[in-house]
């Protein structure tokens, strides 16, 4: 349950249904995309388990700032209060406790999570009528379409864009993460941590179904009248705690439970997130700086103390930014890095160190320019149909679909930008595989350490049974487990 509090931030729940209510029941391909990263995991990674030293306080802005900008459209408060605090329980009970109290209040928050998404199922099944209703409703707004099998780049979401983008991405968040490593090197064996891997990805499907079943619920409500495009609300993340301050409001405490949830999915995150930069900094920076001098136990716990609360404060300042609005470009070209490390022996540490960095530029790139030009964009990503017809009072709002020609042939990249964004993934793995290889060959540059033959894999390692590679081995290193628990 930890483990997937930790990926399973309030943004999942909140924009999961949105996706749902705008584009289908295509989105629940996310399934395979999460069992294909699961399955690279067991059989790649989990033996040759590295620790990478990287995460981002960014992303834990981002995972605050959107909840609460939700919450404040339920209870009324400002957005400097919600994020306040709580961004202050979280880093006291994150700095106080230390990764045990994290992995315990990941469990319990797990449990809020499903609570809430489930009440807001029931009753909403019960205001809509009934589950065959909403379902009918669905078939005939196409909102069940699960048979999308074309080819398109441009798409946002069908099978294919979901299936090899999707299940990069979550290699990469499963496998390539410090949050997850943490989690996995807090096991006994290799055959443990293959175990909770299956287990994360079996409750990720259910959660996955769940929300899909409140988008739905959101589409029978507001078939007719879009909050979005009436204005009723200014964001799409604001559509769910809309939806049940509408629906549960009328019955006691069934809108705080959700509100607990909706906080305790983001709380789960964030934690995480600070004890796991916690742990890469006291252990990889500062202890490799004071090498001339020993380090005691509680001197190591007074610094974890200390940076647990300055990235807390971080984090805060971060919600509350405009920064908080960027998105991740770095999570593909880090899969690629592990990827060239594993099965690439003739690579070279600078080589990829390159290809990395223009591969992050050239994301960047991509991901600024797709902005800069969405309303410029010539081809649909679709976006199924939304009406306001019924609102009241009656609307009358008139969107242009005319396409400005003259701009669109003048950006020769706009194909480009109008890519899905599942794509992003793709293209970040295979440039820094094709460049880091390039880039060895062309350099010649020579890495003054030899190749650890321990941390090469074999390609029939994709296909074989797990079971035929060591199990027995364990994972984890009890030294730096025994230092990732020092702190609580």
């Amino acid at each position: 349950m930890s483990l997937l509090a930790s990926i399973m931030s309030a943004a999942f729940l909140l924009g999961t249904p949105v996706e749902i209510y705008t584009y289908g029941s295509v989105y629940l391909y996310y399934a395979i995309a999460y069992t294909i990263g699961t399955y690279l995991t067991v059989n790649l990674f989990l033996p040759k388990y590295l620790q990478i030293k990287c995460t981002s306080p960014i992303y834990m802005g981002v995972i605050l700032c959107g909840p609460s900008l939700a919450l404040s459209q339920i209870t009324g408060l400002s957005l400097w209060m919600i994020v306040g605090f709580a961004g202050v329980i979280c880093t006291f009970y994150t700095s106080i406790g230390g990764m045990k109290a994290v992995i315990w209040a990941d469990v319990k928050q797990t449990v809020m999570m499903f609570l809430g998404v489930m009440l807001s199922i029931v009753f909403g099944f019960m205001d809509a009528g009934g589950i065959e209703k909403v379902f009918k409703t669905a078939i005939q707004g196409d909102r069940l379409n699960l048979i999308n099998f074309y080819i398109s780049p441009f798409i946002r979401y069908i099978f294919w864009n979901i299936t090899c983008g999707g299940g990069l991405y979550f290699t990469a968040a499963i496998a390539c993460l410090q949050i997850q490593a943490q989690r996995f090197l807090c096991v006994k064996d290799l055959r443990s941590a293959k175990k909770v891997a299956w287990i994360n990805c079996f409750q990720f499907i259910f959660m996955l179904f769940l929300t899909a079943c409140v988008g739905l619920l959101l589409y029978s409500k507001y078939q007719s009248c879009d909050p979005l495009q009436a204005k009723i609300i200014s964001k799409a993340d604001q559509l769910y705690p809309l939806f049940v301050t509408e629906t549960l409001g009328k019955i006691p405490g069934l809108t705080g439970i959700f509100i607990s949830c909706i906080l305790n999915a983001s709380l789960s995150s964030i934690s995480s997130g600070i004890n796991s930069i916690v742990t890469v900094m006291v252990e990889d920076i500062y202890k490799r700086i004071k090498t001339s001098s020993t380090i005691s136990d509680q001197q190591q716990t007074i610094i974890s103390k200390v940076v647990s609360v300055s990235l807390g404060v971080l984090t805060i300042c971060l919600s509350l930014s405009d920064v908080a609005y960027g998105k991740s470009c770095a999570c593909a070209p880090i899969l690629g890095i592990y990827l060239v490390g594993f099965f690439l022996r003739r690579v070279n540490s600078r080589s990829i160190l390159i290809a990395f960095f223009l591969c992050l530029i050239f994301q960047m790139w991509t991901l600024i320019g797709s902005t800069l030009a969405i309303k410029q964009r010539v081809r649909s990503d679709g976006r199924l149909s939304l009406s306001i017809q019924e609102c009241s009072p009656p609307l009358n709002i008139t969107r242009s679909t005319r396409i400005n020609e003259n701009t669109a042939e003048q950006n020769f990249f706009l194909p480009l930008y109008s890519m899905s964004f599942l794509w992003y993934n793709v293209n970040g793995v295979v440039l820094v595989v094709v460049l880091s290889y390039f880039v060895s060959l062309t350099c010649r540059v020579k890495d003054s350490q030899s190749v650890d033959e321990q941390l090469l894999i074999s390609w029939r390692n994709l296909f074989i049974c797990s079971s035929e590679r060591q199990d027995d081995k364990q994972v984890n290193d009890p030294e730096l487990n025994e230092s990732m628990l020092s702190s609580k």
